[in-house]
């Protein structure tokens, strides 16, 4: 799993921004995540460990470490839908 920081995801969230991919709930904190570069679909994990957020990606990028546009586009939706859970409770 990647630690998410603002140094490490600066770039992703660049790319995110211009390539909008379409995220789709799976499970709670897991996403799949359409490619915007060819038809391929990502698996995307959250998970938080003692305050520190994590995130999981199963593309290139992520596998070499860094923070891809796809964990960036599942964790704007994840953040939302933690969000609404808080509201609820």
């Amino acid at each position: 799993m990647i630690k998410l920081t603002t140094e490490n995801t600066t770039k992703a969230i660049e790319r995110c921004r211009k390539l909008k991919p379409t995220v789709r709930f799976v499970a709670d904190r897991v996403f799949a995540v359409q490619s915007a570069n060819n038809t391929n679909s990502y698996t995307v994990r959250f998970d938080v460990q003692k305050g520190e957020r994590f995130g999981l990606c199963e593309c290139k990028a992520a596998e070499k470490g860094l923070a891809c546009y796809h964990i960036v586009g599942a964790a704007t939706v994840n953040i939302y839908r933690q969000g609404l859970k808080r509201q609820t409770v």
